[in-house]
């Protein structure tokens, strides 16, 4: 039987684990961002090493899962730091970390082809113009492809960032404190597993809603920049 009462009060336990839940999501979100948009451009002007590294990287990234990287980071650079002999101790580093590193570097293999398909949807006849009235590289990238590539990609990456939010529920297994953590240690206090995940379930539902809601009228606004752009 669930006990309401209970129930209830686990919103107030589980609460303060949500700042830990959104910075994670947030870094991550930007970072991976960062680097995707590099990696992005160095697939598509083809950059010899480079290009390989990042077939590579994003392949692997992308084709394992995230759970399996976040365990392979958690538990294997110290195994390797022993193995190699290098007096490095890196026990008192916070599980918080290992997850921004895994977490940024997944994210950086998905927004690199988000971003490198926007960037390739762009009409070459624009690009081809602006050489021809003698802009540089730089400048073609800042005021043609770029304006143009973050109103493509929006919807991808706003749906990515609620995906990503979701995926901060793995590192519970590393034992950083975030949502789903704080719901494992509350669950396994009191027994009472039925109300403390569906509490979790929740408040996932409900943060998500939340920035559906948001984005949806950041999606609108962008629209309507788009038409005033072109």
């Amino acid at each position: 039987m669930l006990d309401i009462s209970y129930f209830l009060s686990t919103a107030y336990i589980l609460l303060p684990s949500l700042p830990i839940t959104f910075f994670i999501a947030l870094f991550s979100f930007f970072i991976g961002g960062l680097l995707g948009f590099f990696m992005a451009l160095g697939k598509i002007y083809n950059v010899f090493m480079l290009n390989i590294f990042i077939v590579v990287f994003v392949s692997f990234f992308r084709s394992t899962p995230l759970l399996v990287q976040l365990l392979m980071f958690y538990y294997g650079i110290p195994i390797l730091l022993r193995h190699f002999d290098m007096q490095i101790d890196i026990s008192s580093i916070d599980a918080i970390y290992y997850a921004l590193f895994v977490f940024s570097l997944y994210a950086s293999a998905y927004m690199c082809e988000i971003f490198r398909s926007a960037i390739l949807a762009i009409d070459k006849g624009q690009l081809d113009a602006a050489r021809s009235i003698g802009m540089s590289e730089s400048q073609v990238l800042i005021r043609i492809v770029l304006p143009q590539a973050i109103m493509i990609t929006l919807p991808n990456l706003l749906n990515f960032f609620i995906l990503q939010l979701k995926n901060t529920s793995l590192c519970s297994i590393i034992t950083v404190p975030e949502l789903m953590g704080i719901a494992d240690i509350e669950s396994g206090r009191s027994s009472k597993f039925l109300e403390v995940y569906f509490m979790a379930a929740l408040m996932y539902w409900g943060m998500c809603v939340l920035l559906e809601i948001l984005f949806s009228k950041l999606e609108k606004i962008f629209k309507k920049y788009k038409k005033s752009y072109i």
